[in-house]
């Protein structure tokens, strides 16, 4: 009986296309940012439905030959066509790569035969010019997986494991292995250059293959921003839609590909030339910070260190905690810290150390000390006292007493140098007001209040453009990799300049004032948020709300301006808005990009009589 599978209701015989050849190959290029060039491919397979002509996609295709005990042969008949169609391209340029995938599952079949050596000889194609790709999620007989990688190295044959980084991947596979190369799986790629957690986990894989000699490609990669970041962590390879689609060996894409090769090279320099201005421009302002702390440290002795360190850290917010410790890395005076009670991580891991601790053993005391410098600043890691990402700077100085200190800083790991900007010129004796017999619930109310200042437009009360932009960048990633829809409302009071010319600019500021205040009591409390985006422009941010939901907030906002008599003085003024909608729910746009549409919608209202929504 001939093995059928069934695909779009139809009854499929796997045998006839197996032994009939119903099998295409396509092939994508494998990218070497460093040479700048293709070094390769990856053959892929796609069957042909016998019917329809209608391609069969290789899950289903392989799912099915597995059913029906009939592996084998299809593996030996994909590879039989993936090698016929690569022969072609590597009679062009004997450079190129094929990367071959083998289902590990056949390793039993395949390690003692030469039917695979074979296979590629009669091709006329060396063994050198072949990378046997692996999915070791799949091997459960790690002897017979390290004898095939063996025996197959020897042959002159490069081995890849596939897939690591994600799913059953085990580390110990590498062990048994040996691979000259390791392809990170595209769930570790896909989004890197917004996830810190995928960055740090990219960025330890390629050090681990550094360490065993191994090369690295990062599959999956989608977008230029995404290229970038592998780039920046180090992964010189890669492959994925960004440079190229699976294609038949007859459609040539190489100035698509070089293009974009030449693009994500351009751009990680022009990166890498502003990252070192602002590395430069960073450290400038560090060492500003840590001046004028020494300073004033260095005009009191030992026992008023703990008031010191409150001024300090009070003053300059990107300090996360602040302690001093004696020549021999003991701490003598209390860890001082700034930071939201929600932002500290209170457990038996992450508590703040007291006076008497030992710090020798730490990263920012013995490089200070073995390197007889006078400043050190580590590279970031997980604060042990708050739980969150700091980098700390020790600094040597002596007290009003003549006696030697180190001075520790976490700082906050963020753009220092942003931070630095407005206090660079500002002693911190000046910062400070009168502190003495407060209590530390009262300063840090004043703290909460300087914080809420910082990030609130100062006429509306509404969220400024600083914290939009800092706060949609995080939302709408978070949406997107949630799986849900997020909408953003771009609104305009129509004809507010005509307010100003009538009623006076106070007046028009009190009808600003009262707008932000109808756009805040017409979205939910704690969920939406709004922001003055500019002049009588505010941006309102729904989350988890889509087209529908978002059309609906908008109309209720602007009939309730409408309707709205606003009372100023003798006056009664009465005005309308447009707002224009723009919800992402599948696609993976920017921040920008969103405001961008929802401001073209908002246009079209405006330009059809105002008054409006148009999403």
């Amino acid at each position: 009986m001939c093995a059928v599978f069934n695909l779009c209701n139809q009854q499929m015989d796997i045998r006839q296309i197996i032994e009939n050849n119903y099998l295409t190959a396509h092939f994508q290029e494998i990218i070497s940012l460093s040479r700048k060039k293709i070094i390769g491919v990856e053959g892929l397979i796609r069957g042909i439905d016998p019917k329809t002509g209608e391609l069969i996609p290789p899950i289903k295709l392989f799912h099915s030959a597995h059913q029906q005990n009939l592996s084998l042969e299809l593996d030996r008949a994909c590879r039989e066509i993936i090698l016929n169609e690569f022969s072609e391209l590597y009679n062009e340029d004997k450079d190129q790569l094929l990367f071959l995938n083998l289902s590990a599952s056949l390793l039993d079949h395949v390690e003692g035969s030469n039917y695979l050596l074979n296979q590629v000889e009669r091709h006329g194609i060396r063994p050198r010019n072949m990378v046997i790709e692996i999915n070791e999620s799949k091997v459960w007989d790690t002897g017979a997986l390290s004898r095939f990688s063996s025996t197959y190295r020897k042959m002159g044959f490069m081995v890849a494991l596939d897939d690591v980084g994600t799913g059953f991947s085990n580390m110990d596979r590498i062990l048994y292995v040996k691979p000259d190369i390791i392809k990170i799986d595209l769930a570790l790629v896909k989004g890197i250059c917004n996830d810190y957690h995928k960055q740090g986990v990219f960025k330890s894989l390629v050090n681990l293959a550094n360490i065993i000699g191994a090369l690295v490609i990062a599959e999956g990669v989608e977008t230029k921003e995404d290229a970038v970041q592998v780039l920046k962590l180090g992964g010189a390879m890669m492959q994925g839609f960004f440079y190229a689609r699976p294609h038949p060996a007859e459609f040539k894409c190489v100035e698509d590909t070089q293009e974009q090769i030449f693009s994500v090279v351009e751009s990680f320099n022009s990166m890498i030339r502003a990252k070192t201005k602002e590395e430069q421009e960073k450290n400038k302002h560090v060492d500003q910070l840590i001046q004028t702390c020494v300073e004033e440290l260095s005009a009191v002795t030992a026992h008023e260190f703990d008031s010191k360190l409150l001024q300090i850290t009070w003053s300059f917010r990107n300090i996360e905690c602040a302690y001093i410790l004696n020549i021999d890395g003991i701490q003598i005076s209390n860890t001082i810290r700034y930071c939201e009670e929600d932002d500290i991580k209170d457990n038996l891991i992450y508590y703040s150390a007291s006076p008497g601790t030992d710090h020798t053993m730490e990263k920012y005391y013995y490089p200070l000390m073995s390197a007889k410098q006078s400043k050190y600043v580590t590279e970031p890691y997980i604060s042990l006292a708050t739980g969150n990402l700091c980098v700390t700077v020790s600094r040597t100085f002596t007290s009003k007493d003549n006696q030697p200190f180190i001075l520790c800083l976490d700082l906050k790991n963020t753009e220092v140098a942003e931070q630095l900007h407005d206090l660079q010129e500002i002693n911190v004796s000046n910062l400070v007001f009168n502190i003495n017999g407060k209590s530390m619930t009262e300063i840090n109310r004043m703290i909460n209040k300087m914080n809420e200042e910082i990030i609130r437009d100062s006429l509306t009360n509404t969220y400024n453009r600083r914290y939009m932009e800092e706060r949609l960048l995080v939302d709408v990633f978070h949406a997107h990799n949630v799986g849900q829809p997020i909408s953003v409302i771009l609104s305009d009071i129509d004809l507010f300049k005509k307010v100003n010319d009538t009623y006076g600019h106070l007046a028009g500021d009190f009808v600003l004032k009262e707008f932000a205040r109808i756009v805040m009591g017409n979205i939910r409390k704690n969920n939406d948020w709004v922001a003055r985006y500019g002049g009588e422009e505010f941006l309102i941010v729904l989350l988890n709300a889509d087209t529908n939901a978002a059309f609906r907030v908008a109309e209720k906002i602007r009939m309730a301006v409408e309707n709205e008599t606003i009372l100023y003085k003798d006056s009664s003024i009465g005005i309308t808005s447009s707002f224009g909608v723009y919800t992402q729910q599948d696609e993976d746009l920017s921040y920008e990009e969103m405001i961008h549409r929802a401001d073209i919608n908002l246009y079209k209202a405006k330009a059809s009589g105002r008054n409006k929504t148009v999403c």
